[in-house]
This record gives structure tokens, C-alpha cells and sequence, in this order.
């Protein structure tokens, strides 16, 4: 059954809406309009309900002829009744007053008054409604009637009767206008109507007619409007800006504040019952007959135009706003009509509306302190469509797609042009009136030249990509560009040359006062470039419009705003370059006195007088302007440049750079007679010394001190070579690193002074001057530091052919090359350098760092490998230190178990594996005997794949044990389905194991349970495996007699004379199985030694010997790691990896293996 719509009320803050439907009130989150709640507490229709201000209460009427109030915890806290049916409802905006309103009467409830106020009334009440300030209330009657009334006490105040009768159906109230212009009301325009600006009461009845009233009854501008629907609901959003309207058409309609129709919204499938705005929002939400219930979001679009500093946009669509960027002044016009676009050029604005264009004429604004003043000029009444459109002094050019078209102001047609492409951006670059050059960026990358007087338009230039933004500069010989992918490219309009190009740019902006000043923004960031030097960057949110002086000005979203940009670096990087005229540009746009000052000086330094006279006359600097006619005059009288440039110097009160000058031009005399002048006898006395050499180079030497104590450090260094100090010239040099004068000095310096000799070439390490250092240390017989230099320069090969020679400095080589390996990843290398160079330490070290993180990146096969590594380690530390034997223990562990997990963790992750299950359930066996407290290992995964192989293999009483094991761990949700499944299924069959699956003790020869422990349960003897396959391999253990040694062991085994007649079996067998089986030396000797293993530990570990029990079983031992392997296991592993499948010792051939079986 479809529930009518009929009332809906937002909460204050915005995140909950309550809407009228059936008898229920229904709860939506305001935000994604999830229903919260249905609150049931009226047995007939609910026709209203309202939000408190506060959003604590709401309330809800129906027809049941009750009022609930209700808590913002959705709970009914009081109700009461009316004569009649409930109609509508609101609470006062200021306080928890609720009106509401029956057929027959009103009533006034307060939160702090438990008795209701009611009022009987003579026609059905309709809407009712609160003005902004809550003092007031205006009710809606059937009979056409509205009554004004006090919030007090509900006395009639003023009453307004609507002509025909027709039943009031929607009311509301609109706040006072808002002015948005900043100048005097003077400068305010308005072409359109004049309405009323205070706050004004909008009633619609049901004559399709919507009329305005001020709080007194009284009907103000624009008076009445007629509509051509009948009215159910209104509101107004945006401040009061905008005033929305539904009803019987199913439309909903967007209306100015004073009721002229902007557009449809929205169609509706039914009747739109109610209407009502998001509290600061734009978002309005509909009810609707058939219970329909939708949300819109209204985005107002940016309509506006920039022409130098005049800047035109539109406001609550009907009005336009018009800036004087520099004055900061502006003016407002009302249109009373939709503006669709607008254009200024100059002194003319363009507005266009829905079925007109009104052109207008500034007359007043560009004199100090004059308002700003348009007037209509001319108005074209046609509909016009167009994307773009522009205004010239005497024209009108619209665009649409690829076509422009001019128009005179009368609305004549005068010429039209086609493009090839899709115009993207269009500016009016100036010209003569009637005359205008306008300029286009086309979608195919085309910029083109139009003339308004002419029917042609100029090719300018072509880019790859389509055209975003472009500018002209201020002499019209640049172009700058902004294309498609944010590249902002500049070039010269006579040459076609590419000055530069930026990338993330969206906006650009030539100075319109500078020929070489420009400014683009992108990514938030405003870059202002001048010429080709570096930019200078500052933050700024929006895009650059508009670059006038010193201002640039930015549009963000709806607001431009004028920024000013500092031009002091722009102005030093042209005295950089010495371009005095374009510095001088730059600075008249707006720099410091200090700038001016600096500017002034350097110009004067350079002779360039024209730009130091206006320089000093922009700040008033007489002193300086009369340097100036006075250096004038010297020069006109032929004085050389060194000399009027050192008179400037001593004007200036520079005594040492004026004496600089004369000094580096010959002019000694002048240094002289300004000295005297100055009474600085003591420099003048330097002057003067004229003598032997040596005094010369005394003199020299002073000329330095003073040279150093004036912070002239490359004089002094001159100087001191000159007198022949080089250590003291040396050391300058070195300080201020000046490699150039190293280098020029290095020629000069006796090949004797070796400690000298020996900075310069630590200096030239620093500054990678290899070869010249090389020399340098070879000419003076310094091996360690040639060494030393060799190693900074990572020129190992050199290094160690000098250590071949010089075999004492081998230790300083191999500690840092080993560490340059470590760096490189070249990690095995590095170990066996470290080891080299005796820091075993370091070694160790890097091996932990590298098994951890291997191991942390699931490299289980390398982790074995560096855990193999680290056991070796700790067996070498353990020959001066026993401590370190469990470490070795742990870390032989650690790799063992890392290795045979390293299978499973495979054909875990991979969807391919080559590995056979029975080798795959060995290694799975193996690891749970083994893997207590190793870390990084998942156990889950190892007892799950196990279980699976177990039922396989049907070793179904194992596959129960592995079970109760995987219960006892805590594992993850996502594994439990598959546990309890193989839980259930295991019950199912017999508490019983394959007996070919038991592992069998080749000492005793009991068979053992599959997970039972690491070594034989009757006599303790340890299982050997074949570290490929982790078969059992049918090897025992056998001891020695003690007063054997192992090397004796050894030789004894590997004499040939032993003729094999030893019977393994009978050995092991005579024995007590508990005991350990101990062999003598006729024994021994008597072994065939193909028979037997023998694991040759380094001290202080023994060695272990091991005799195959089983013949015809063929196994080999790797010589490196003493690990076993079934023959064929070794050949596959040859194959696969040509070495060693756990240590990786390099395999020659498996026939070179001397333990072959």
C-alpha cells in the first residue's frame, strides 16, 4: 500500500530527517538516508512534523487528532489533543514554543507551560509558519485568509484576505536580503525591479499565484506573480537567496527570492506534497503522494569574466556583480532574469540572460574616490546559444562549439567563422575599436588570430595537445600556453621558439605592465617567472585569472581575491645578468627602498648612469644624484673606468674595495694619495715599500694579513703564493676550496716538502681527484696513503696490487672491502673478506642481519643457508670461548628445520610442485619432531597438510594424534571449517597406521611410531635422514675406544689393508641395544671404509662415526656440512642446484665424491 508523503523535517544539525508517512513517523540518517527508526505512537494519518531549534524535540501531528513531542532518543515524552484533525505544526526558531494547528482552532505549547493555549479560528487551518526572529507566526486558512499573529499570546495582529478565496496552501517567510556590494548604495544599480529588502512573508494559494507581504499585511514588490500549478509546499535555501516550489505539476522549480523562475530541478513521478531544505545546504529533499521521498544536491556554476582588472560575475543568478580589482571597489546589477553569461572588455559589460543580451557602458569609476557607475546602452532581444561569449568595443562574439559568430549591438549578424576544431578558450587581445584581435585555443592544439573586421582567421601556433588557457604578452610578441596535460608552454610569436615549458599547470597570466613577467598556478601552487630565470613559488588555492603590477589575482571556487606577489628576486636575478633596463621594469611595478637603493648602485658600478639617476630619484637619494653628475663629468673628461669606479668606492665610504680596484688596475698612486686623504698612514706605508725581494715578499705577505683580516681570502692566498708561503696559501685554499688554485699551486711546490705534499693529496681524495692525488703519493714514496686513497676511490684491484707487494697493509684492505661488498649484496663474498681481515665480529654481524631479514621475507632456503653460516661462526668462536657451543647447536637447529620447511612453504604458496608426496610426508614427519620454539614457522599449516597425507598414506591413528595436536593451538577462524571436517571424516576409520609407513631402528630393529621422538624409543639411538628425500637412512652410531685419537681413527679406517670381513650386522647386533657400540683398533682396521662415515667437526667438537647397516642402500655424505644423502638423492640435487642442497659447496661431479656407496 502506497503512504502518502505529507510532512518532512530536517534536525538542525542536518543528520536526521523525519518524515509524515501513514501513521508512523519515519526516522532517516540524514547523510546516506538509512531508516533509523518507525516510531508508531498515532492511530490515524500523520499530516506534520518539526525539528526544535535546539534538535532535542521534535513534534508530530495527525489526524488522530493528537500532538506527540518527542526526544531526540526517538521516545515519546508528551502528547496532547485538538478539537479536530492536526494540520500542521512548527516550533518557534528561538525557543520550545510549538504551534500547532487543527481544523478548527490553534495551539501554543511551552516546554516550561504544561497547559496548552488554544485559539479557536472561523476556517480550516492549511500551513502556518514562523518568521526569522520567532516573535510572529502567520497561519494559512481554507477560506484564502492569512493571519498574523503574536508569538505572546496568539492575538491577531494583522490579517491579509486573497482576493478569489482560494484556499492558502503553503506559506513561509524569507529573511532580509543581503547586500553583497562594498561600496555606498550610490554605486548600487538596479535595471530590473526594485524589491522590497526587508523580511517578507511569500504566500501561494490555490489561484496559482504567489504574493509577497512585509510583517505588517501588506503587499510589497514585486507585489503578485502568477504560476501555472497549484502550490503545495515552498522553501527557501541559500540564505533566503533562492526559493524552491512543488505541487500538482510534479515539477520541482527553482524561483529567484522574489519569484522569477530560474529552471526545473526535478520531475516527480506524482503530486509533490512538501519540500524542505538541509539546514546549510544546498540539499533539498521531496515528499511526494505515491511515498516517494528523494534528495537533490543544487551546484550553482561559476559565470563570470576577467578583462585587466575589471573582473563580472554572477550572483543568486539574477544578479552581477562588477570589481574593480585595484580600487577595490564594485557595483551591483539586478537583472530580475536567469544570467547565462557575461562578458567586460574595457569599458563595455555584456550580460547576457534567457531571452536577451543588455549591454551596458561603465561612466564613472576610474578616478580616486568615484563609485563605480554602469549604464544600459543597448539591448538585443534574441535568444542567443552560445558556450563562450566575448564583448568588444562595438561587437558581440558568441561561440558555440566550432563556430564563432559576431554580432553588432543592434543583434545584426556581421561575420562568422568555422573552425576546424572544437574552441576550447577564447580572449579579446585588444586592437583598435572595431578592430579587436581576439585569440583561440582549439581542441586539436590549433591557436588562431581573429579579427573582427575580418573574415580570416591567423594561424599563431600548433600544439600537440588540446589548448586549456593561453595569454598574450604586453607587446604581443609571447604566447603563453596551457595545454591539456597541465604542460605550460611559452614561445615567441615572431621566431616560433620555445622559451620554456612547466609540467602541472592549469592556469597562466602574462603581467600586463611587463613584456617578460608572467605568473601560472597549478596543484595549489603559484609560480611568477620573469624572463628565463628560476620561478619564485608560493602557495595559493584556486587558479590565476588576472596578473596586473605587483597583484595577481587568483578565482577559487566563487571568490577572487587579489594577491600581491613580492618582485625583489625577480629584479636581482636581471642585476645578475647585469640587465639593468628590465631589472629597472621589474622594480617600477613596486619594489622596497632598499631595493631601489641596491638597484641604483650596482647600476652606477656598471656605468649605466640613465638607470641610477631614475634609480635614486624614486627614493629622493640627492646624495647619491650628485655622484652621479659629478662621475659624469670624470667621465666626460676621459678618466678611465678603474679610476672613476675606485672614486665611486671612496664616496661611498668603501676604502678597501676602491683600493682594490686601483691595486688590480696598476693605479697604486691613487690607493696612495686616498689613503693619505683619509689619514691611514699605515696602509699608505704598505704602499710605499718598495725594496729587495725578500722585503717584497714580506710586503706581500702583509698585503695578505691585511687581505685575510679584510675577509679578501683569494687576494691573500694570491699573495702568499706569490711570496712563496705556500703553506699558508695552501691551507686558504683547502678552507675555502678553491680546487682550481690547488691545482694551479700544486706545479710551484717543491717535490721535498712531503707534508705538504701529503694534505694536498688527502684534499684531492675529498674532491675524487684520484689520478692527480695518485701521483702525488707515488712521487713522495707514501705507500699507506696511496693505499688509503685507493679504498676511498673503491678501486680495489689497484689496492690489493700494491698489498701483493707490500704484504703488511693487507689488513687495512680487506675490512673495508669487505664492508663495500656488504653494500653491493655481494654478501658470501664479504663474509669470506671479514674473515680475511680477522673481524670475525663484523661478520657475525652481517650473517644475524641477513638471516633475520630472509626470514622475514619467507626466504626460508636462504635463512637455512645463513643460519648454516652462523653455526659455523659460533663453532670458530667456541675454539677460544665454550659458551658459544649451544649457539652453534641452535643455529645448526634453525637451519636444518628452515631447510626441510622451506618444501612445505612451497608447495603451500606455489600452485605447481614437482616434490613426490612420500618425500613430501617424510619431510612433514620430520618437521614436527623438530620444530618446537622455531620461530617464523606455521605449525597450523605443517599438522593440516600432514593430517591430509596421513589419510592418504592411511596412517589414520597419526592423522589423529597430528589432529589432537592442531586442536591444542589457536588458529585461525578461517581454518576451523577444515579442521572440524577432517575431525569428523578421521572417525570414520580404523585407530590404525600402514605398517610400511613405521620407521624402522637399524640398531635395535623396532619399529617406531610415525610422531613419536627424534630418536628411537627402545634404545635411544638417533635417526639419521637423507637430506633431500628424509628417508631414515640405515646408519648406527659406533664410538671409539678412548685411547684412540681421531686422526689415529681416520688412518686406521682409510688403509686399504682391512679385508671388509667385519660383519656390520653382527657388531651392532652383539651388543646391548641400550649401550653405545665402541670399535678397537683391529676393528677399525678391518672396516672397509666405504662402509663408513665419519663427520670431521673442528674442534672442540669430535668427530662422529657412522656404519651403514644395509649394504645395498647407496649413500653419500657432503665433505662440507656432513649431512647424508640417499645416491640418487645426491645425483637429483646435482642436477637441480650443481651443488651442495644444504650447505651449496660446489659439486664437481657426483663421481668425484669420495663417500659413494
Amino acid at each position: 500500500m502506497v503512504s502518502t508523503i505529507y510532512d518532512i523535517a530536517f534536525k538542525p544539525d542536518g543528520t536526521e530527517l523525519i518524515a509524515a508517512a501513514d501513521n508512523k513517523v519515519l526516522v532517516y540518517d540524514g547523510s546516506d538516508g538509512t531508516l533509523l527508526k518507525s516510531l508508531k505512537g498515532h492511530k490515524d494519518y500523520v499530516y506534520a512534523v518539526t525539528y526544535s531549534y535546539t534538535g532535542e524535540l521534535f513534534a508530530s501531528g495527525s489526524a488522530d487528532k493528537s500532538v506527540i513531542i518527542w526526544n531526540d532518543s526517538h521516545e515519546g515524552t508528551l502528547k496532547y489533543s485538538h478539537n479536530e484533525s492536526v494540520q500542521c505544526i512548527a516550533f518557534n526558531p528561538f525557543s520550545n514554543t510549538l504551534l500547532s494547528c487543527s481544523v478548527t482552532d490553534f495551539g501554543l505549547w511551552q516546554e516550561s507551560n504544561k497547559n496548552v493555549s488554544k485559539y479557536k479560528v472561523y476556517s480550516r487551518c492549511c500551513t502556518c509558519a514562523w518568521n526569522s526572529s520567532g516573535e510572529i507566526f502567520a497561519i494559512g486558512m481554507f477560506d484564502g485568509s492569512v493571519g498574523i499573529r503574536s508569538e505572546t499570546d496568539g492575538e491577531l495582529l494583522h490579517s491579509i484576505i486573497r482576493p478569489g478565496g482560494e484556499p492558502v496552501w503553503a506559506l513561509t517567510f524569507a529573511s532580509p536580503r543581503i547586500d553583497y556590494t562594498t561600496q555606498s548604495s550610490k554605486g548600487k544599480i538596479n535595471y530590473g525591479p526594485v524589491h522590497y529588502p526587508g523580511e517578507t512573508l511569500v504566500v501561494t494559494d490555490w489561484s496559482k499565484t504567489i504574493s509577497f507581504y512585509n510583517l505588517e499585511g501588506k503587499i510589497v514588490p514585486p507585489n503578485e506573480k502568477n504560476l501555472d500549478f497549484d502550490v503545495f509546499s515552498i522553501a527557501y535555501m541559500n540564505n533566503g537567496s533562492f526559493l524552491i516550489a512543488g505541487g500538482i505539476n510534479k515539477n520541482i522549480l527553482l524561483y529567484t527570492r522574489e519569484g522569477t523562475c530560474l529552471g526545473c530541478v526535478a520531475i516527480m513521478d506524482s503530486w509533490v506534497t512538501v519540500i524542505k531544505v538541509k539546514p546549510k545546504s544546498n540539499t533539498i529533499v521531496v515528499g511526494c503522494v505515491d511515498g516517494g521521498i528523494a534528495c537533490y544536491q543544487l551546484m550553482f556554476s561559476t559565470v563570470h569574466g576577467l578583462h585587466k582588472d575589471k573582473y563580472a560575475y554572477r550572483l543568486n543568478m539574477t544578479d552581477v556583480i562588477i570589481q574593480h580589482l585595484n580600487k577595490q571597489i564594485n557595483t551591483r546589477i539586478n537583472c530580475g532574469d536567469l544570467v547565462k553569461k557575461v562578458a567586460v572588455y574595457n569599458n563595455k559589460l555584456a550580460i547576457q540572460l534567457s531571452d536577451k543580451i543588455n549591454i551596458y557602458n561603465q561612466v564613472s569609476g576610474d578616478k580616486e574616490n568615484e563609485i563605480l557607475d554602469y549604464r544600459l546602452v543597448e539591448r538585443i532581444n534574441q535568444n542567443f546559444e552560445c558556450s563562450l561569449l566575448v564583448i568588444c568595443s562595438e561587437h558581440l562574439i558568441l561561440c558555440q562549439e566550432k563556430r564563432l559568430q559576431c554580432y553588432d549591438f543592434k543583434g545584426i549578424r556581421q561575420r562568422e567563422w568555422v573552425m576546424d576544431s572544437l574552441i576550447r578558450y577564447i580572449k579579446v587581445i585588444g586592437g583598435p575599436s572595431g578592430k579587436e584581435a581576439i585569440l583561440l585555443g582549439l581542441r586539436n592544439g590549433l591557436i588562431c588570430k581573429i579579427f573582427v573586421d575580418n573574415p580570416f582567421p591567423v594561424i599563431v601556433y600548433q600544439l600537440k595537445n588540446a589548448v586549456r588557457c593561453l595569454d598574450i604578452s604586453q607587446e604581443k610578441k609571447k604566447l603563453a600556453i596551457v595545454d591539456e596535460n597541465g604542460v605550460c608552454t611559452t614561445v615567441s610569436l615572431l621566431t616560433k621558439e620555445i622559451f620554456f615549458s612547466e609540467p602541472n599547470s592549469s592556469s597562466v597570466a602574462y603581467n600586463t605592465d611587463n613584456e617578460n613577467l608572467l605568473c601560472y598556478s597549478g596543484n595549489n601552487i603559484l609560480s611568477v617567472k620573469a624572463l628565463n630565470f628560476t620561478p619564485n613559488i608560493q602557495k595559493m588555492q584556486g587558479f590565476v585569472v588576472g596578473f596586473s603590477g605587483k597583484k595577481v589575482f587568483s578565482l577559487h571556487l566563487y571568490q577572487m581575491s587579489t594577491i600581491e606577489v613580492p618582485l625583489t628576486n625577480h629584479m636581482y636575478q636581471y642585476l645578475e645578468k647585469k640587465m639593468y633596463k628590465e631589472a629597472y621594469d621589474i622594480a617600477i611595478l613596486g619594489v622596497t627602498e632598499n631595493d631601489w637603493s641596491i638597484l641604483g648602485n650596482d647600476a652606477l658600478e656598471n656605468f649605466d648612469f640613465e638607470i641610477a639617476k631614475k634609480s635614486f630619484a624614486k627614493i629622493k637619494d640627492c646624495r647619491s644624484l650628485m655622484l652621479i653628475y659629478e662621475v659624469e663629468e670624470m667621465f666626460n673628461k676621459g678618466l678611465s673606468k678603474p679610476q672613476i669606479l675606485g672614486y665611486i668606492f671612496s664616496y661611498q665610504g668603501r676604502f678597501r674595495d676602491a683600493a682594490t680596484v686601483y691595486q688590480q688596475n696598476d693605479l697604486e698612486i691613487n690607493a696612495l694619495d686616498m689613503f693619505s686623504e683619509l689619514r691611514m698612514f699605515d696602509e699608505a706605508q704598505e704602499y710605499m715599500l718598495k725594496t729587495s725581494v725578500t722585503t717584497q715578499k714580506a710586503i706581500l705577505r702583509k698585503k695578505a694579513e691585511w687581505a685575510e683580516l679584510s675577509n679578501n681570502m683569494a687576494i691573500a692566498a694570491k699573495m702568499l703564493v706569490d711570496s712563496e708561503d705556500y703553506d699558508k696559501a695552501i691551507q686558504i685554499m683547502i678552507d675555502n676550496d678553491w680546487l682550481d688554485m690547488v691545482l694551479q699551486t700544486l706545479r710551484k711546490i717543491n717535490k721535498g716538502n712531503t707534508e705538504l705534499l701529503r694534505t694536498i693529496g688527502y684534499y684531492l681524495i675529498k674532491k675524487e681527484e684520484f689520478n692527480v692525488a695518485s701521483s702525488i703519493f707515488t712521487s713522495i714514496n707514501d705507500v699507506r696513503s696511496l693505499l688509503n686513497m685507493h679504498i676511498a676511490a673503491r678501486q680495489w684491484d689497484d689496492a690489493f696490487a700494491i698489498c701483493h707487494n707490500n704484504q703488511q697493509y693487507m689488513d687495512i684492505v680487506y675490512l673495508p672491502y669487505a664492508r663495500w661488498l656488504a653494500e653491493e649484496g655481494r654478501f658470501d663474498e664479504a663474509q669470506e673478506a671479514y674473515k680475511k681481515s680477522g673481524n670475525i665480529s663484523e661478520a657475525f654481524s652481517v650473517l644475524n642481519s641477513l638471516a633475520k631479514n630472509s626470514l622475514n621475507e619467507k626466504r626460508y632456503i636462504d635463512s637455512s643457508y645463513y643460519y648454516w653460516k652462523l653455526a659455523i661462526t659460533y663453532l670458530l668462536k667456541s675454539q677460544t670461548k665454550l659458551k658459544y657451543i649451544d649457539k652453534f647447536y641452535e643455529s645448526l637447529r634453525y637451519a636444518d628445520v628452515y631447510y626441510a620447511y622451506d618444501t612445505v612453504y612451497k608447495c603451500t604458496i606455489e600452485p605447481y610442485t614437482s616434490i613426490r608426496k612420500d618425500n613430501l610426508f617424510n619431510i612433514l614427519r620430520y618437521l614436527i619432531l623438530n620444530i618446537n620454539d622455531i620461530p617464523n614457522i606455521s605449525r597450523i599449516q605443517i599438522l593440516l597438510t600432514f593430517v591430509e597425507l596421513c589419510k592418504e598414506f592411511k596412517a589414520y591413528k597419526t592423522a589423529r594424534l597430528a589432529l589432537d595436536q592442531l586442536t591444542q593451538l589457536n588458529y585461525p577462524i578461517y581454518y576451523e571449517s577444515q579442521i572440524h571436517y577432517s575431525l569428523i571424516d578421521i572417525r570414520v576409520t580404523p585407530f590404525t597406521d600402514n605398517e610400511d609407513l613405521l620407521p624402522l631402528c637399524f640398531k635395535c630393529g623396532l619399529h617406531n611410531p610415525l610422531l613419536g621422538k627424534k630418536n628411537c624409543t627402545q634404545c635411544k639411538t638417533e635417526f639419521l635422514y637423507s637430506f633431500y628425500s628424509f628417508e631414515i637412512l640405515p646408519l648406527v652410531e659406533v664410538k671409539i675406544d678412548n685411547d684412540i685419537t681421531d686422526e689415529e681413527a681416520v688412518n686406521l679406517i682409510s688403509k686399504e689393508t682391512g679385508d671388509g670381513d667385519v660383519n656390520i650386522s653382527s657388531i651392532i647386533h652383539s651388543n646391548d641395544p641400550t649401550k653405545d657400540i665402541i670399535l678397537t683398533k683391529d676393528q677399525l682396521l678391518r672396516l672397509d671404509n666405504t662402509n663408513c662415515f665419519i663427520q670431521k667437526w673442528q674442534k672442540p667438537l669430535k668427530y662422529r662415526y657412522f656404519l651403514n647397516v644395509l649394504q645395498d642402500i647407496n649413500i653419500s655424505q657432503c665433505e662440507e656440512c656432513f649431512k647424508f644423502f640417499l645416491l640418487d638423492d645426491y645425483e637429483e640435487a646435482f642436477l637441480e642446484n650443481d651443488c651442495c642442497p644444504f650447505c651449496r659447496k660446489k659439486i664437481i661431479h657426483p663421481q668425484d665424491v669420495d663417500k659413494v656407496i
